[in-house]
C-alpha cells in the first residue's frame, strides 16, 4: 500500500515489509513504527523488537478536507494494544504534507515514564539506523532545535544521533530537518498540543539504536479522552522554505496576530539594558547607588545625543531567595533561585520605581520577571503547584496582579525571562495537557488588558510555538547572553539559524543587549561592537545597548535608528540563508550569510551581512549566486552596495558576490533593483538598513522618474544616495504640500533641500528638508 501526498511525498505500508517514507530518494528515516509503554510491558509494530510484545496492523483507508486540504489516509489499529488509542497518518493532495496523529479514546492515567524526553506513547517511531541503503544521498545533515532556553540550533548526521546536546536538557529535537546536498528538505514539526509532544533522539551516537521517538513527553501523566496530538512530515526546496510554509499554517490555522515591528517603545525605539552583559547588571559605578548610577546613565546619554526612550529593568531590581549584592564590584554567580515577590528591593531601590523612573526622566519601562520560589509569600494567596525549590501559579490571577502593578509602575513592557526554568522547574505543568499553554494565555490576556508588551526569553522551542495563540508577544530571545560562555561569533551563528524559527512563525527576535564602544574592553566596550550593531538591527526586533557611563560609540548606535530614537529597520527579521543549514559555520569552515529585506512599490531590496564566524584562523571565500536567495533572487539587473566601503557594482541577476573574509570579519550588502531608466537607490547609507520603511518609504517608478517618501525626525538632515545611467531633468520636494524644485549643487555644499551627482560614477545624492512634520516626499525626474 502507498499513502502520496503533492510533489511526490509517500508513505509505503506495505505488510511484511518495512514501512518507509520516500520523496524523490526511497527512504528518508528508516523503518516506521509505533510503540507504547504501559505497567512495566513495552509493545511495538508492526516489525518485531526484542524485549517486547509485537503488536499487528490493521489499516482502514478513509478521506477528507480540512484546513490542511483535502487528504486520504489510513487509520491504523493496532490489535493487543494494552491501551485505548488511535493513530493515523492522512496524505494531502495539494501541499506535500503527511501528518501523524495520537489520540486517546478513553481517559487514560499512569502514562509519564519519568523522564520528559523519553515518550512512553510514540507514533511514528523511525530507524534511521535500517535506512535503505540507497535511502539518501551523501552530505545530507539534520538540523534542529533543541528542546533548551534560547531553542539552540544543532546539527547531526544523517542518522540524527550526533547532535550536540546539553547535558542538563533533554535530548529533545523540533523541529527538525533533513536537508539533503541539494537543498531539498524534510520538516518534522508540531502542529498542535506543543508542550505535550516531543522529538526524541538518541543522546549519542553510541545509542542511534534507539533511532528517532515522536509521541507524548514523558512527564505527561494522565490524559482526557480525546486528547490528541498531531505532527506534520513538510517537503520542500529548502529548509527555510519548507519552514515558511508550516509557520505560515500555523498562524492561519490559529489567527494569529503580531504586534507591529513599531508597537511600542520597547520594540520600535532605542532602548537601554541592565540584563547580563550590560555595564549595570547587579553592577554600579563607584561611590553610586545603582538608582544615582543609571540617572547620570540617563543623562550622559542625553549630553551625547544619544535617543533612548525606554530603559529595561532586570532581575536585580526585585528580592529572590537567594539575592545577589548590587555594587561596584564585578558581578559573579547569580543563583537560578527563584523570585520572592515582585517588588522593588529595599536595598537597591528604596523609593521604589516610581523614584527611578523620575530619575531616568520620565523614561518608559520594561520591567523583567522569573520562575517563583517556593518560600514566596504569593503562595499564601494564589493557588500553585509546588515542586522542589520552584512553584508555579495554576490560573492567572497572579499575573493579573503582577500586570497591573507593571503599568501602575510606568511599564510598557514585561519580560518573562527564564521561561525554560518555569517549565522544567515545576512538574505540575508538565504532568497535564494544555497547563503551560493555559499559564502562557493567562499572561498574554492580562498584559492586554493592561496595555502591556510581552518579551520573552530563554524559550524553549514549545514556546516558540505556543505563541501563535498569543497576541502580545513583540520580541523574543533568539541567542545566548551576549558575551556569556562563549565569544561573540558563536553567539551571532545561533542567533541566524534560531531567527529561522522566529521569522517562520512570524516572531520578531532580540539579540540582546550590546556594548557600542569599539575601542574598548570587558565593561567599558567590545571590539565587535559594530557587527552587534547590525545585527541588532537587521533582527527587525529591539535594540537594546548597556554602556557604561560615558562609553557609548554614538556614530555606531546611530547607524541603527534615526535622531529621534525611532529604529530603522528591515521588513522581516534577518535569518541564515538556506545553504548555511548544511554545515555548522561555527564548526566548520562556512561562511555565515543571512538575508533580509525592505519590500517597497519598485521593488524589493536585499541586505546580506556575511561572517567570519567559524572557530578556525583561515580566511573563508564566500562565493554566492544571487540565485540562492529564492524569492529574493533578482528577475533582472543589479546594483550591490558595498555597506563597508561606500562602493557598488553592476551585477547581472544571474550574478554572484564574491570576498573573502578574515577571521572575526563581517561584511554588508544591499542588493538594488535597477529600475526603468537605469536608476536605483541605496537609501540613508549611514544606517545599516538603508532603505527600511521609517527612513526611506514608498519608492516607486513612475516612468518619467523615481519618487519616494523621507522620514526622519523634525528637521533632521537626511541624505538618500543612489546610481543613475543618468543626469536628472528636474528634482523636487513635497513637504506640506507644496512642491519646491531642489537646486543641484557640488557633493560638498549639499544642504536640504539639493541634490548632487557624480558623473563619472552616476552616484547621486538627495539631501531632503523634511521640516518639523518630519516627512517629504522627493520626485527624480529623468526625462
Amino acid at each position: 500500500m502507498r499513502l502520496e501526498a503533492a510533489d511526490g511525498l509517500a508513505l509505503s505500508l506495505d505488510p511484511g515489509a518495512p514501512w518507509r517514507l520516500a520523496w524523490d530518494t526511497p527512504d528518508w528515516l528508516g523503518p516506521l513504527g509505533f510503540e507504547v509503554r504501559f505497567g512495566g510491558e513495552r509493545w511495538v509494530g508492526p516489525e518485531p523488537m526484542s524485549g517486547a510484545e509485537t503488536l499487528a496492523a490493521t489499516l482502514r483507508p478513509f478521506e477528507g478536507v480540512d484546513d490542511l486540504g483535502a487528504f486520504r489516509g489510513f487509520e491504523v489499529a493496532w490489535e493487543s494494544a494494552p491501551l485505548p488509542l488511535r493513530t493515523c497518518v492522512r496524505a494531502y493532495a495539494e501541499r506535500p504534507v503527511l501528518v501523524f496523529r495520537l489520540e486517546a479514546l478513553d481517559d487514560l492515567e499512569g502514562l509519564a515514564s519519568g523522564s520528559f524526553g523519553d515518550p512512553a506513547l510514540v507514533w511514528p517511531a523511525w530507524h534511521p539506523t535500517r535506512r535503505a541503503p540507497d535511502g539518501l544521498p551523501e552530505g545530507t545533515r539534520g538540523f534542529g532545535h533543541q528542546f533548551t532556553e534560547f531553542a539552540f540550533a544543532t546539527f547531526a548526521g544523517p542518522e540524527l544521533a550526533d547532535f550536540f546536546l546539553f547535558p542538563h536538557r533533554p535530548a529533545v529535537i523540533e523541529p527538525l530537518w533533513l536537508v539533503r546536498p541539494d537543498g531539498r528538505a524534510l520538516l518534522l514539526a508540531p502542529l498542535d498540543a506543543f508542550h505535550e509532544q516531543v522529538f526524541a533522539v538518541p543522546r549519542s551516537p553510541e545509542h542511534a539504536e534507539v533511532g528517532l521517538r515522536c509521541g507524548w513527553q514523558g512527564d505527561l501523566d494522565a490524559v482526557p479522552r480525546g486528547f490528541a496530538s498531531e505532527l506534520a512530515i513538510w517537503a520542500g526546496p529548502g529548509p527555510r522554505r519548507v519552514a515558511e510554509a508550516w509557520g505560515g499554517f500555523l498562524r492561519e490555522r490559529h489567527g494569529t496576530r503580531r504586534p507591529s515591528r513599531y508597537a511600542d517603545d520597547a520594540v520600535g525605539r532605542l532602548s537601554y539594558w541592565t540584563d547580563n552583559g550590560a555595564a549595570y547588571w547587579y553592577r554600579t559605578e563607584p561611590g553610586l547607588d545603582l538608582p544615582e548610577t543609571l540617572e547620570h546613565v540617563a543623562s550622559s546619554l542625553r549630553e551625547q545625543r544619544v535617543p533612548v526612550r525606554a530603559f529595561e529593568l532586570d532581575s536585580w531590581f526585585y528580592p529572590h531567595e537567594a539575592s545577589r549584592p548590587v555594587g561596584p564590584e564585578e558581578p559573579g554567580h547569580v543563583p537560578p533561585t527563584g523570585l520572592l515577590a515582585w517588588e522593588p528591593r529595599g536595598d537597591v531601590l528604596p523609593e521604589g520605581v516610581h523614584d527611578l523612573q523620575r530619575r531616568l526622566g520620565g523614561a518608559p519601562l520594561i520591567l523583567h520577571g522569573r520562575h517563583i520560589s517556593r518560600r514566596s509569600p504569593y503562595l499564601d494567596r494564589y493557588a500553585s503547584w509546588i515542586d522542589g525549590d520552584r512553584a508555579h501559579p495554576t490560573d492567572g490571577e497572579l499575573f493579573e496582579h503582577w500586570m497591573a502593578q507593571a503599568a501602575g509602575w510606568g511599564a510598557i513592557s514585561y519580560e518573562q525571562d527564564w521561561l525554560v526554568e518555569s517549565f522544567f522547574g515545576v512538574r505540575g505543568l508538565r504532568e497535564g495537557p494544555g497547563r503551560a499553554r493555559a499559564w502562557q494565555e493567562a499572561l498574554d490576556r492580562a498584559a492586554g488588558e493592561h496595555g502591556l508588551s510581552l518579551i520573552w526569553c530563554m524559550a524553549t522551542p514549545a514556546d516558540f510555538f505556543q505563541t501563535v495563540t498569543l497576541e502580545r508577544v513583540v520580541s523574543i530571545r533568539t541567542s545566548g547572553d551576549y558575551r556569556y560562555l562563549a565569544e561573540n561569533p558563536v553567539h551571532w551563528v545561533r542567533f541566524l539559524y534560531t531567527n529561522a524559527l522566529a521569522r517562520a512563525l512570524g516572531l520578531l527576535p532580540f539579540k540582546d543587549v550590546f556594548l557600542s564602544a569599539r575601542n574598548g574592553s570587558g565593561w567599558d566596550g567590545d571590539r565587535w561592537a559594530e557587527p552587534e550593531a547590525l545585527l541588532a538591527a537587521l533582527s527587525a526586533g529591539p535594540v537594546g545597548i548597556g554602556d557604561r557611563i560615558g562609553r557609548t560609540d554614538r556614530e555606531v548606535v546611530m547607524r541603527t535608528c534615526r535622531d529621534d530614537g525611532v529604529l530603522v529597520k528591515p521588513d522581516v527579521p534577518i535569518a541564515a540563508l538556506e545553504r548555511c543549514f548544511l554545515r555548522d559555520c561555527f564548526l566548520e569552515p562556512e561562511p555565515l550569510v543571512g538575508e533580509t529585506h525592505s519590500q517597497h512599490p519598485a521593488g524589493r531590496w536585499v541586505y546580506l551581512a556575511s561572517f567570519h564566524a567559524w572557530r578556525g584562523e583561515e580566511p573563508l571565500r564566500l562565493a554566492l549566486p544571487l540565485a540562492e536567495l529564492g524569492v529574493s533572487a533578482p528577475r533582472g539587473p543589479v546594483v550591490l552596495y558595498d555597506w563597508r566601503r561606500r562602493d557598488f557594482a553592476r551585477l547581472p541577476a544571474d550574478g554572484a558576490l564574491t570576498h573573502e573574509l578574515a577571521p572575526g570579519d563581517w561584511d554588508l550588502r544591499v542588493v538594488c533593483p535597477i529600475l526603468p531608466g537605469e536608476v536605483t537607490l541605496f537609501g540613508d547609507v549611514t544606517r545599516y538598513a538603508s532603505v527600511g520603511d521609517r527612513r526611506v518609504r514608498a519608492i516607486r517608478s513612475t516612468g518619467a522618474g523615481l519618487e519616494f517618501d523621507v522620514l526622519g525626525a523634525p528637521d533632521e538632515p537626511v541624505e538618500i544616495q543612489g546610481w543613475c545611467a543618468r543626469p536628472f531633468a528636474r528634482a523636487s520636494e513635497i513637504v506640506a504640500g507644496r512642491e519646491c524644485g531642489m537646486p543641484r549643487v557640488a557633493r560638498d555644499r549639499a544642504s536640504p533641500p539639493s541634490w548632487w551627482r557624480e558623473d563619472g560614477s552616476g552616484r547621486f545624492g538627495v539631501v531632503a528638508d523634511v521640516g518639523p512634520r518630519g516627512w517629504a516626499h522627493v520626485r527624480l525626474g529623468l526625462y
